[in-house]
């Protein structure tokens, strides 16, 4: 993966930091005082061919060809390059929007993670404020079980206190053992992740992918139905491979909290598709510039959900998206 910006926080102040040349001029170079470290300035200077330039034909004063006229190529080490020129983009003028979609399990035993989730949300916002983002991050919310629900049509929260409230409903439905659009209870261990990644990408209102970083905030104790299937007597509509394809399609980057190990008795594996390859395929955040985080490691308070949400967007923010 290729850098093709540096993530531009609050503003920092520049300073120019002096050195001494050898014939007592100053070299100038810029750093940041706080923030990103910016690209540094170089002047050169060849010590060591003759002349200081000015134009009297002697040896070592800067007119290599000692015919007077004082045309040496050297940089003055006493002034600054012209700043004027265009060198091309300022890597430290890229900003982005941000709009961040949480996909999440709501089956029964994903209480616990919504009880700290709920803790940690405006953490969450707190790292986005500290970016200069043109104008306020984007949240969706997609809920599946076997199958999904999209909340709020797709449309986005601005709104940090309105998503918490909507997570604080779908953390009081975990209890409830039934599918998001009701009409019968889940009754096994397998949950739909794909659907649900695949509705978050395709009817989400995301903005231009050119001028904002796409996100999916993906949680999962347990394995997925592959489809096209029917699960739990519930159509299951996507596929691991067009599910992918179709995050990679849209440059959404996808970061997941899952569990090695699941089902009835807690002992099977379920870490295929995000921790180990899926059918020979490799996994779903391997495939989309993201990463995977232990669930068990946030239920213990190994790990912060914010602390690994923040590291993500750091990590991700004005990246080039990686080539399907």
């Amino acid at each position: 993966m290729t850098s093709r910006y540096v993530a531009t926080f609050a503003l920092a102040s520049t300073t120019l930091l002096g050195c001494g040349g050898d014939d007592g001029g100053t070299i100038y170079t810029t750093s940041a005082e706080s923030g990103v470290t910016l690209g540094n300035e170089e002047t050169t200077s060849n010590n060591d061919s003759p002349g200081d330039g000015d134009g009297d034909g002697d040896p070592g004063d800067g007119d290599p060809s000692g015919d007077g006229d004082g045309d040496g190529d050297q940089t003055k080490l006493d002034t600054l390059p012209d700043e004027s020129a265009d060198d091309g983009p300022d890597p430290e003028d890229c900003i982005q929007d941000v709009d961040i979609v949480f996909v999440m399990d709501v089956s029964t035993t994903m209480g616990p993670f919504f009880d700290k989730l709920e803790l940690e949300i405006g953490a969450v916002q707190d790292t986005l404020d500290l970016y200069n983002l043109p104008s306020p991050a984007h949240y969706g919310l997609v809920v599946f079980v076997d199958d999904y629900t999209v909340v709020n049509g797709g449309a986005p929260y601005t709104d940090i206190d309105q998503l918490a409230t909507d997570f604080a409903f779908w953390n009081n439905f975990t209890a409830s053992n039934e599918q998001t659009m009701g009409g019968n209870g889940n009754f096994t261990w397998t949950e739909n992740s794909l659907d649900g990644l695949y509705a978050a990408a395709d009817e989400f209102q995301w903005r231009p992918e050119s001028t904002t970083l796409r996100m999916i905030v993906h949680t999962t104790d347990d394995t997925f139905w592959n489809g096209p299937a029917v699960g739990n007597g519930v159509n299951i509509l996507h596929g691991y491979a067009e599910t992918v394809a179709l995050l990679q399609d849209n440059e959404i980057w996808t970061f997941a909290f899952a569990d090695m190990l699941g089902g009835p008795g807690e002992n099977e594996d379920v870490s295929m598709g995000w921790f180990t390859p899926y059918m020979g395929m490799e996994t779903i955040p391997n495939q989309t510039g993201g990463t995977a985080t232990y669930i068990v490691d946030v239920l213990n308070n190994v790990v912060s959900i914010a602390d690994t949400i923040s590291t993500s967007i750091e990590e991700s923010y004005c990246e080039e998206y990686p080539a399907g």
